[in-house]
């Protein structure tokens, strides 16, 4: 444990000596890392649906000189304060030619400029075509074509030869496929009005025209996923149409929400965009359970908007008897058992939303539908007392917002068909030029039912909870931002793992300097405060206390035009039964020239990126977090806990004029703490780790238009 702090030492030293750097800083991924790891969860679906959102607004960036409002709003960075400023600015200006003059918008503080900057483009030569043909729509896009191969270069217990007998005597613990994860995308856009794509995914151990012991053909025909969507927009009244897979999201959450929610650190920024943001969104990603897959369509008679869908999918479940005990999110289906989980749920949605917005007001009403061909269940256990139960499920609600220059007022009520109800509201101010206060007050429950909802939460449900936030984001000091925000909340109902009603707070303090566009330096601490079951091995009864503190100081800076550092220091100390406490120490290279050409000119764009992570956790409730930089639409946060070192290697490069990318991504885990890694069928017979991961994306040419 000694080294580890004789390195904390050191990175805190490189920490406060970046200040002498010189250059340019930031890009795309970097900023995806710093929103990344204000987050604190290992949850992959969520992370899947955030990377496959933000990277595809890079991929395709907005032309913020013909933007309309309606465009702007998809940016889920920015304010309807800011965008009401950014198209004043361009009405009565004219067109922004560059970065720099962002700069001129007021409330644009340097990270939104920088991350504007990644999203949009500059150009003047854009003409709006009010009415486009079909021809044009069909051929004058742009396209790409993208696919992953991760290859461990390990083999788990799961992936070895197996027998019937064993077979039958463990069927969870072999897998029916290789241990190769590949992917296929392609995604198709012209301009702002019409997209289609599809994509395919087979997760490692997952079957591929695999048959199993007794000849059939193991799960679907090649790939276990496959996804498609086609979406059109401003044709008339139909202001959006989408046939095939897509995520919606109404108000605040409350009854329907399949897109991704950012937690508490970033809601003070982004709280206010929900209410005015287009509900329908495409799913071309390979998140395997938040989506919906049907038909839905948004038309539009002046300031009304009427979002009417439909749904019919399966979904993996746990059976008890005929009774859906547990929905799965996991996506995997490697062995019998989980292949038998696959589908074998069908469920019927339905609905509609209609919202009426005048001179800042936004006002909404949702009606949701939805049955399931096996009732649910909400089983024995006392906890589960008021989870849903039953066949069919209805939601009704109402939403509103108002928006003035200096304060916002949004919130929303919704009602289940067993009688419950959750409320939510947000009071947002500024009563000092960039110094914005928000505050949010929510009530759901214990027995309100929202199976597709997905809100401000402590917990994982829309259920069974009572809560007061108040944030602060100062923004006023030059160089500096500081936020902070301070949750009090309750569970009025007994949970899982906490046996009576309980109640926590979590208070979190940031401060950000960056006194040019060369480097930057944060300070995070974040405490938060839960009562749990005691453990039957501590000799304790009833309800405990657990206390996590974490902190992290990190330095981004550049330390000539084509090298960037990234350096990170990460602290947690958690008390309950007894102190854990971890530390994690991370150092990042980057290596991306601007004039780097190879092979006589015939490959631009190299990158090349390098890590090394170390870490010492005394239990997994002292685990820590961390964002290491990965390749296209992958999602690589991770979380650390034992002891060990994580190394990373990573390196791309441009051909064929920028149509055809290439990346490839080495890395390797060595634990001190253990001779083998994981348990049972993930089992490792080794103490070290390392997997390979390729990539390649070709950009089929546009015609200029």
């Amino acid at each position: 444990m000694k080294h580890f702090f004789t390195l904390f030492l050191f990175s805190l030293l490189m920490l406060l000596g970046c200040v002498t750097a010189q250059a340019q800083f930031a890009s795309w991924e970097d900023f995806i890392g710093q929103r990344m790891m204000q987050e604190e969860t290992d949850d992959e679906a969520f992370w899947d649906n955030f990377i496959d959102e933000m990277t595809s607004l890079h991929e395709h960036p907005l032309a913020i000189n013909i933007a309309t409002k309606e465009d702007l709003e998809q940016l889920p960075f920015l304010s309807p304060k800011q965008i009401e400023e950014i198209l004043f600015h361009i009405d009565y200006y004219g067109p922004l030619h560059t970065v720099g003059e962002l700069m001129l918008i007021p409330t644009l503080d340097y990270d939104t400029r920088q991350l504007l900057s990644f999203v949009v483009s500059f150009r003047t030569d854009v003409i709006p075509t009010a009415s486009p043909t079909l021809r044009e729509m069909l051929t004058k896009g742009k396209s790409q074509l993208m696919t992953r191969l991760d290859l461990p270069l390990y083999t788990r217990a799961g992936y070895e030869p197996f027998t019937r007998s064993e077979w039958e005597e463990h069927p969870s613990q072999h897998y029916w496929g290789n241990k190769l994860y590949h992917s296929l995308r392609y995604n198709y856009q012209y301009r702002e009005r019409f997209y289609w794509g599809f994509a395919a995914e087979k997760d490692a151990g997952e079957p591929f025209f695999t048959r199993g012991i007794d000849g059939q053909l193991l799960g679907p025909a090649g790939y276990d996923y496959y996804s498609g969507y086609i979406q059109v927009k401003d044709l008339g009244v139909v202001h959006d149409l989408i046939i095939g897979n897509y995520r919606l999201s109404f108000g605040q959450g409350l009854i329907m929400n399949t897109n991704f929610s950012l937690g508490k650190n970033v809601a003070l920024s982004n709280l206010e965009r929900s209410a005015t943001a287009d509900p329908i969104k495409r799913h071309g990603g390979t998140n395997e359970s938040d989506f919906l897959r049907g038909a839905a369509a948004t038309f539009r008679w002046g300031a009304t908007d009427v979002t009417v869908f439909g749904s019919w999918r399966r979904y993996d479940t746990t059976l008890a008897g005929d009774s859906i005990q547990t929905f799965l999110t996991t996506g995997k289906h490697r062995t019998s058992v989980e292949i038998d989980k696959k589908g074998n749920a069908h469920a019927a949605l339905a609905g509609a939303h209609v919202r009426y917005s005048w001179n800042g007001l936004h006002v909404g009403a949702t009606g949701l539908w939805q049955h399931y061909d096996h009732p649910v269940t909400n089983g024995t256990q006392a906890y589960r007392t008021f989870y849903p139960q039953g066949s069919t499920f209805t939601n009704v609600g109402a939403d509103w917002a108002f928006f003035r220059r200096y304060f916002s007022f949004q919130g929303e009520a919704a009602f289940s068909g067993n009688g419950g109800w959750a409320l939510l509201n947000t009071l947002r101010g500024e009563p000092f030029e960039k110094v914005y206060l928000t505050l949010l007050h929510r009530h759901y429950a214990r027995d309100y039912w929202g199976l597709q909802a997905r809100a401000f939460s402590e917990g994982s449900e829309i259920r069974n909870e009572q809560g007061l936030y108040l944030g602060i984001d100062v923004q006023r000091l030059r160089h500096w931002r500081f936020t902070t925000y301070a949750d009090l909340f309750r569970f009025p109902e007994e949970r899982y793992r906490v046996a009576a009603p309980s109640q926590g707070i979590d208070v979190t303090a940031s401060a950000t300097w960056t006194p040019n566009t060369r480097w930057q330096l944060l300070a995070r601490y974040r405490y938060k405060n839960k009562e749990r079951n005691a453990t039957a091995a501590s000799g304790m009864s009833g309800l405990i206390h657990e206390a996590t503190q974490r902190a992290r100081l990190q330095a981004d800076v550049t330390l000539s035009p084509s090298w960037t550092m990234q350096t990170t220091a990460d602290y947690c100390f958690v008390r309950a039964e007894q102190p854990d406490q971890g530390v994690r120490l991370s150092e990042r290279l980057s290596f991306v020239p601007t004039d780097a050409t190879l092979f006589d000119g015939r490959c631009r764009g190299l990158n090349a990126h390098a890590e090394l992570t170390g870490f010492y956790t005394t239990s997994y409730s002292a685990r820590l977090y961390g964002y290491e930089r990965g390749l296209l639409y992958a999602s690589n946060y991770r979380s650390y806990y034992g002891q060990g070192l994580r190394a990373m290697l990573m390196a791309g490069c441009t051909f064929l004029d920028g149509s055809l990318v290439c990346s490839a991504k080495i890395g390797s885990t060595f634990f001190f703490d253990r001779s083998s890694i994981g348990t049972y069928a993930e089992l490792i017979p080794q103490s070290h780790a390392e997997d390979l991961a390729l990539q390649l994306r070709y950009k089929f040419s546009a015609r200029r238009h």
